[in-house]
């Protein structure tokens, strides 16, 4: 009797705690289930994935149709027949099969390059690491949402300290067995309300979902300009594992720096993000609020397909003398598993310094010699003054790949972490 009512209210309790959302498949289950998304594998090689399945469903491939009542039912890696008499054999989706095959309308970050950028934070989430009634502790910035793959890159790495997550009745959504209307219920009440809303009136905005937000312990904040972008990206999320990582991030349709505006106002202009994600071509214009919202020890990646453009911020970064310590470059593409460094910096010409030398010797020199005819004093002044203008300048980038390395193609990434402001005393 006492083991059975140690089994009921186990039971009982696990029942209480069921998440709000979905949890997903997961790799152990029995059956694929409406609204699950699969793999469609034709000799081995993926030919298609699946729309959310429903009964009246029908997915069209090269080989064939097949009807979505042929795959609900059936379990992982069973063979189904197409309308062309060709045998398709069912896999449930990995995340980098989920990205690759999505349909598209913007580039995506592939799933290697994602994931060494989500390494290059280094996160470790912790499920007790702060009480649920406050802001929570780990709060990521990603500017330019685009495609989703890097949102759910990072809504992943961050799922351990959002497990258990509970919220109010009344910000539950409300179940449907279409998963596209679901996930329009859940994220896109928001994305309606800012789209109808002009700058003045989003800027003075209670966020909808500001109550789950404080029952969380780590949030990713994406943030897209294009309201069609964060449509496709909403989709594309909700649709992998039965949503399961929508929890774990917010979407928002604006100008990054307006929305860091907004949001450090409402925070009495105190740091708030842990760490910030620039996949953007103009990252200049957004990296200096960036930084201020930054916590000390915080990383900002910069995420660009050209080493100029890195250039660019480094340079900024330098002549604004932002609190940032850049930390490395890397080249990330196909087949460079870890990245590729970069060696950029600035340095000054051996040329330019031996010019500058001999430059300051002869003001020297002319400067005794004004000195003894009782004019050296303003003479010091003015080649004093003209040495410390020209101190900062003569500055050149180097940017190359390390030695030993080749050079091909592909994207590059900058990490910077915060360092703490000196205060003159």
């Amino acid at each position: 009797m006492l083991v059975q009512r140690r089994c009921s209210i186990a039971n009982s309790f696990r029942a209480q705690s069921k998440p709000w959302f979905s949890l997903g498949l997961g790799r152990n289950h029995n059956s694929i289930r409406v609204n699950d998304c699969v793999v469609l594998r034709h000799k081995g090689q993926p030919i298609a994935l699946t729309s959310p399945l429903h009964a009246r469903g029908r997915t069209k491939t090269r080989v064939g149709d097949i009807a979505d009542e042929a795959i609900i039912g059936r379990r992982p890696r069973d063979v189904v027949v197409s309308s062309k008499d060709k045998e398709l054999r069912v896999h449930i989706p990995t995340l980098e099969d989920y990205i690759v095959l999505t349909p598209r309308i913007v580039t995506p970050i592939y799933p290697a390059d994602a994931s060494l950028m989500v390494s290059l934070l280094d996160l470790h989430p912790n499920d007790l690491e702060t009480p649920r009634d406050v802001d929570p502790a780990i709060q990521i910035l990603e500017a330019g949402t685009g495609h989703g793959s890097l949102t759910l890159h990072l809504a992943r790495a961050i799922h351990a300290a959002n497990v258990g997550l509970t919220v109010a009745p009344k910000d539950r959504p409300i179940p449907s067995t279409a998963l596209w209307q679901s996930a329009k219920i859940f994220a896109w009440r928001k994305l309606a309300r800012i789209l109808g809303r002009n700058v003045s009136e989003e800027n003075n905005a209670q966020p909808v979902t500001e109550a789950r937000s404080l029952r969380r312990r780590a949030v990713i904040h994406t943030v897209e300009v294009s309201p069609k972008y964060s449509e496709l990206a909403v989709r594309n999320i909700s649709g992998f594992c039965r949503g399961m990582y929508m929890r774990n991030i917010e979407f928002h349709i604006s100008d990054v720096s307006e929305w860091i505006d907004q949001q450090m106002q409402t925070r009495s202009q105190k740091p708030f993000l842990s760490h910030a994600i620039l996949d953007l071509p103009a990252s200049c214009s957004h990296i200096e609020k960036t930084a201020r919202a930054l916590h000390v020890d915080g990383k900002l990646l910069v995420f660009n397909p050209s080493i100029t453009q890195i250039n660019s911020v480094v340079g900024l970064v330098k002549t604004k003398s932002l609190p940032l310590q850049l930390e490395k470059v890397v080249e990330i593409g196909p087949a460079m598993t870890g990245g590729r460094p970069w060696n950029v910096h600035f340095v000054k010409p051996r040329a330019l310094i031996k010019q500058q030398s001999e430059r300051e010797m002869a003001d020297i020199d002319t400067n005794v010699e004004v000195a003894a005819e009782g004019k050296g004093q303003t003479s010091r002044d003015k080649t004093d003054g003209e040495g410390d203008s020209t101190d900062d300048g003569g500055w050149e980038m180097v940017c190359r790949p390390r030695p030993g390395d080749r050079v091909s193609g592909g994207g590059f990434v900058a990490l910077w972490s915060k360092n703490r402001i000196r205060h003159n005393r």
